[in-house]
């Protein structure tokens, strides 16, 4: 199914679990759909995910119930895992996205979609992403925290290596900046999508995307590596990032929660690398690690 694609009705996929399982669980609806709504609360994590009304649909929500459910393998607490569906006739895609997806303020940038309009104004750096086209809104707190730290480490004419670029959210961000900005991802869809939001952003002359795994398209060396991703990959990455950042250059990880933020950073000070920063937004942690040698080209600002 395709975003946009007409139907006389449509099934709406809510799964509310633990901040914990909620990429988890948005992993799987990524699978049936290309783009899903969040909300969070006291309550947890509601995903909201839309789907054309038929039968195929209904027999991968079928799976998609029992797969869910079964997020505990991962070694994850689900919470009082919730999944309802319920059928909304004539509900188009579009109109779904629009109510739930509007502008917000991360640091010195304003993420919005592509149909909400802003007063120009307030010195803020304006990033515009398609929710329906998923990866990433920077919604997420370990994408928040990332937009946050970006200003402190990202002057222009830097260069910035994005691993794992996802919509290219932190890419674009950086390419703002002024940096030149390499986006790798091991995913195609991403790489088109993460394309097309550099377009519609008015930064591909700025942002390179290219497909492959970690540091596999990657030659020479960057001021700054990006990678919002899950804690199993950034320790795959940890033997391998010292290669690609100059001397004194900062390695931004996210994508951590409380209980496994700790084997990354212990893994990453046996390679040489220091904390500088350590961010959390409820579970989620991200790092700012410090490569030795050279003169760091920002302060932290606490």
């Amino acid at each position: 199914m395709r975003p946009g694609k007409a139907s006389s009705s449509w099934l709406e996929v809510s799964v509310v679990t633990s901040p914990e399982a909620a990429e988890v669980a948005a992993a799987l609806l990524v699978e049936l759909v290309p783009g899903w709504a969040e909300e969070r609360g006291d309550g947890g994590v509601r995903l909201v995910a839309w789907l054309p009304d038929d039968p195929v649909s209904r027999r991968c929500v079928e799976a998609l119930l029992g797969r869910i459910r079964q997020v505990a393998v991962w070694g994850l607490d689900p919470g009082a895992c919730q999944v309802r569906v319920r059928t909304i006739p004539g509900q188009p895609w579009e109109t779904a996205w629009r109510r739930h997806f509007q502008p917000f303020r991360v640091g010195r940038f304003l993420v919005r979609p592509p149909w909400a309009h802003h007063r120009r104004g307030g010195g803020a750096l304006v990033l515009v992403l398609n929710p329906g086209m998923a990866f990433g809104t920077g919604l997420h707190e370990s994408t928040r925290l990332c937009l946050r730290v970006l200003p402190d480490l990202v002057r222009r004419g830097a260069r910035v290596l994005d691993v794992g670029t996802g919509s290219g959210i932190l890419a674009i961000a950086a390419a703002k900046l002024g940096a030149r900005v390499l986006a790798v991802d091991c995913d195609r869809l991403a790489c088109q999508i993460a394309r097309a939001n550099a377009r519609a952003n008015r930064v591909s002359d700025r942002v390179v995307v290219r497909c492959g795994d970690l540091f596999g398209p990657v030659r020479g060396r960057a001021d700054v590596v990006l990678m919002n991703i899950t804690a199993e990959v950034l320790l795959r990455a940890v033997p391998l990032v010292g290669r690609h950042l100059r001397p004194g250059g900062a390695w931004v990880v996210s994508g951590m929660v409380a209980g496994n933020a700790k084997s990354v950073l212990e893994a990453a000070a046996a390679h040489g690398l220091r904390v500088e920063r350590l961010l959390r937004d409820g579970e989620w942690r991200a790092a700012v690690l410090r490569a030795a040698g050279g003169q760091n080209r920002a302060a932290p600002s606490g």
